[in-house]
């Protein structure tokens, strides 16, 4: 198996826990395990703790965690086991999905919080029992050890007794994985973490769905035996926004957190930014929440290269890139490099805007972006940009054809039959990871 995340003293640590302290002790260690991800031999080149995960049963053995299987998996009484959620981000999206095509029932909440960042109060809207993901119900995990948010996070799913549960749990996230484990035949993996190490990815859970298709070749080879649900877009199945009138300056948008500009392989973010704005009148619009770092960087790039500031568009965090594209008349789509955004570029493409991604193959191989919906189109290097822009142009001209609707269908229905638990269309590319 490629990709392996070996930790041999913390696997030798949780084998041999004889109390309660040790026990503990390990966990805890395995839950800051995520800190050093984004060192270099790990970051993009490992995805499975498969020797983390052979101990699982043995723990919930140790706990003395009882199996309890349900028999039939149904949308009956769903539930998503998470770690944490945030206001934003691919992660959040993805649940909040889920959670609407499961209306009116809908599914509940279970959150570990393993690492004590989350408070009941600061998801609630005002006046309401519900967060913005519109759940059924919320249940935040306080248990002050970590062995025993085990305990409760299983004796709480003990007593509602799920006949699905979705676990979008953290990669390193030990309570949720092992308090899933005696629910097994009705736990589904879902794993979103392409770049990282992930507990449970390797585990026999009734079902591995990848969110994303270079971790779902990963999977794949791995002999994992995964499901490639992709993900859903607000924007999905719209048809495109009329070209731009032929006069009128491009306008490219981007779109993520600060972290996915930081840093850079063979270029850096601001030598892509510097390439979109060479076209006299060009805009680049940057949907996302920015730093002041990235703004520095970007504002002195620009300023050495004679570009106005002003072309360099901050529209700040907005609920929905689609709505944005749509609002700015976006032409084309450029992903963030170093470190790209599957649900962004996903968004983009499905809401009828070419994606062009920047790929480099200095970096490392679980970071370089795959799809198989032919809305996009790659890019080496800064000074490629102008060509991939005609590219991109040429392509959008062919959305509404015959062949991308069928490509387009393929994708948007994989998510929503996911979701549903009807069968899956098989993909027949054959590409594997290099």
């Amino acid at each position: 198996m490629r990709f392996l995340f070996e930790q041999p003293e913390l696997q030798r640590a949780l084998a041999e826990a004889r109390n309660t302290e040790a026990l503990e002790e390990a966990f805890y260690g395995i839950g800051q395990l995520s800190e050093r991800f984004r060192a270099p031999d790990i970051y993009g080149r490992r995805l499975f703790a498969k020797s983390l995960d052979d101990l699982t049963p043995r723990v919930a053995t140790r706990l003395r965690l009882q199996d309890l299987p349900r028999g039939v998996k149904s949308n009956d009484n769903v539930c998503i086991l998470a770690t944490q959620f945030y206001r934003t981000g691919g992660h959040t999206r993805v649940v909040a999905d889920i959670i609407q095509r499961l209306q009116p029932d809908g599914a509940a909440l279970l959150v570990t919080d393993t690492y004590r960042e989350q408070r009941v109060g600061q998801f609630f809207r005002e006046g309401s029992p519900r967060t913005h993901l519109e759940e059924r119900a919320f249940m935040l995990c306080t248990a002050p050890t970590l062995v025993e948010r085990v305990l409760e996070t299983y004796m709480k799913l003990a007593a509602m007794r799920p006949t699905r549960i979705i676990m979008a749990t953290h990669p390193m996230d030990i309570v949720g994985v092992i308090a899933a484990w005696p629910f097994r035949d009705v736990v589904e993996f879902l794993h979103h973490a392409d770049h990282f190490p992930s507990l449970g990815a390797t585990l026999p859970f009734s079902a591995h769905v990848d969110l994303t298709y270079t971790c779902h070749l990963a999977c794949c080879e791995a002999g994992l035996a995964p499901t490639y649900a992709g993900m859903a877009s607000p924007g999905a199945m719209t048809p495109a926004p009329a070209s731009a009138a032929p006069d009128r300056a491009l306008r490219i948008a981007t779109c993520g957190s600060p972290h996915k500009y930081r840093g850079g392989g063979r270029h850096r973010w601001a030598d892509y930014a510097i390439a979109a704005l060479r076209e006299p009148g060009s805009e680049l619009i940057h949907v996302g929440p920015t730093d002041e770092a990235l703004i520095q960087e970007l504002t002195g790039a620009l300023t050495a290269a004679s570009i106005p500031l002003d072309r360099y568009i901050l529209a700040n965090f907005q609920p929905s890139l689609p709505d944005e594209l749509a609002k700015y008349g976006v032409d084309v789509y450029l992903s963030s490099y170093p470190e790209t955004g599957g649900k962004a570029n996903l968004e983009a493409m499905m809401s009828g805007v070419p994606a062009i991604v920047p790929l480099d193959d200095t970096l490392p191989p679980l970071i370089q972006y795959r799809s198989p919906l032919p809305r996009w189109v790659p890019v080496a290097s800064p000074d490629a940009l102008p060509a991939a822009i005609a590219q991109a142009k040429a392509l959008r001209a062919q959305f509404g054809g015959g062949a991308d609707q069928a490509a387009l269908a393929r994708e948007t229905a994989r998510f929503d039959d996911y979701v549903a638990m009807r069968p899956i269309a098989p993909l027949s590319s054959g590409e594997r990871l290099p």
